[in-house]
């Protein structure tokens, strides 16, 4: 402890910023002023909350695609039937599955609890499924559902009244980590928990009141069926179409907001092979899609709040990404000899940042025991960030060197 004392004294200030300049100057500004700005919010809505049509029922469908999904199906089914909503339907397309799927869902179907639809051959994404189970709902809501996720009894209540206003066009759910697959759970599965409560509470809940959302997620999300028409529904020619639909909705420019209270609870990757694989995927989808709709960055008819909402992406996920990348080599490289204290320190100012995140995050959550996720904050901040951005980096550089990416 000495010699970082001593080495610490020995900087200049220029040095000193020079170390920080990332995390102090950018990070930490952004995370700290994030957080006093939803805390605010917070205290504003407990005074005058929002004033939403609860009487507001209009039939909704929702629709589970599913491919070889047969340890989940019965569950997702059971909470989606049990959801406390008066006029709904349910439609599971299974997508040319090779396991139980059907079978496991066919006894709902025969009690008339659901609707089941059934591909012989997968039609080989999930935005094909998605679309064959449109050509069945009757509702004016529609809810795109995954199928190893479990929806809270109230999230179609708490997320359908938002549609009582008029110039709303889509809702993104909260979607929590309940395991990870098979019901395994370990430090992998708490590392992902403690990212989607950040996730959504933070980042999801400051671009919706911000006008800046630019994905409803895939697991739990709904829509106007006008606008779904509008759009042709769901495209295939991307990895994402979760972020796809979403730019294509933005285009609308009708609001898009999201729900705390709307809860549904997914599985995550339970090892790191698979975890690698999806986060690879969603990072070249990203690129793939910011491609598709490349027309939006100097379209300002798309409306200024999605024009800025873009740029935020490509400048938070990309540039600070290569920013950070640079910044770190340059002081592994002039403190070569020292590497330990910048790393203490940078480590130090980090961890800060976190915590004010994650606390603020467990404050405004609608879940009070997300807190105990707290445990991993070392981890996330000296191991997983660093780690997910490697894997998005290299998808990035696969995709811009013309490289394709499986699913």
């Amino acid at each position: 402890m000495a010699g970082f004392e001593l080495w610490l004294h020995s900087l200049t200030l220029f040095e000193l910023l020079l170390i920080l300049s990332v995390p102090l100057l950018i990070d930490m500004p952004r995370s700290v002023g994030k957080s006093v700005f939803l805390l605010l919010d917070g205290l504003h809505s407990k005074i005058r909350p929002k004033a939403f049509d609860d009487t507001y029922l209009p039939k909704i469908t929702l629709i589970i695609p599913a491919h070889n999904e047969e340890g989940t199906i019965e569950r997702s089914i059971e909470a989606a039937v049990d959801a406390d909503y008066p006029n709904k339907e349910i439609i599971v397309v299974d997508d040319g599955s090779t396991d139980n799927t059907y079978v496991r869902a066919l006894p709902y179907d025969r009690r008339h609890m659901i609707k089941l639809v059934h591909r012989e051959t997968a039609s080989g994404s999930k935005s094909g499924a998605i679309n064959f189970g449109m050509l069945f709902s009757t509702g004016e809501i529609l809810y795109i559902i995954d199928a190893d996720t479990l929806l809270e009894r109230n999230a179609l209540r708490e997320s359908t009244k938002c549609f009582s206003i008029p110039s709303v066009n889509a809702v993104s759910g909260n979607v929590r980590i309940l395991a990870g697959d098979g019901g395994e759970k370990n430090l992998l599965t708490s590392l992902q928990s403690y990212e989607y409560l950040l996730s959504l509470e933070m980042g999801r809940r400051f671009n919706a009141l911000m006008g800046t959302l630019l994905i409803i997620p895939g697991a739990f999300g709904g829509f106007r069926r006008k606008a779904g028409e509008e759009l042709g529904f769901f495209d295939r020619d991307t990895l994402t179409e979760d972020f796809d639909f979403t730019l294509k909705l933005r285009k609308l420019k009708g609001k898009i907001f999201f729900v705390p209270t709307g809860i549904s609870w997914t599985f995550c990757p339970a090892s790191w092979k698979s975890w690698f694989r999806q986060r690879r995927r969603w990072a070249y989808g990203q690129m793939e899609t910011l491609g598709k709709h490349k027309d939006a960055f100097v379209n300002l008819r798309y409306g200024k709040g999605f024009l800025l909402a873009l740029y935020d992406m490509v400048l938070m996920d990309m540039i600070l990404l290569c920013l950070r990348t640079a910044w770190l080599a340059f002081t592994l490289l002039t403190y070569t000899g020292f590497i330990l204290y910048p790393a203490f320190l940078v480590f130090g100012v980090y961890l800060v940042s976190e915590a004010v995140v994650v606390l603020t995050a467990g404050v405004l959550s609608p879940r009070r025991g997300d807190l105990r996720l707290i445990y991993v904050l070392p981890l996330m901040v000296l191991f997983y960030r660093p780690l997910y951005g490697m894997v998005r980096l290299e998808a990035y550089v696969r995709w811009l060197l013309g490289k394709k990416s499986a699913w």
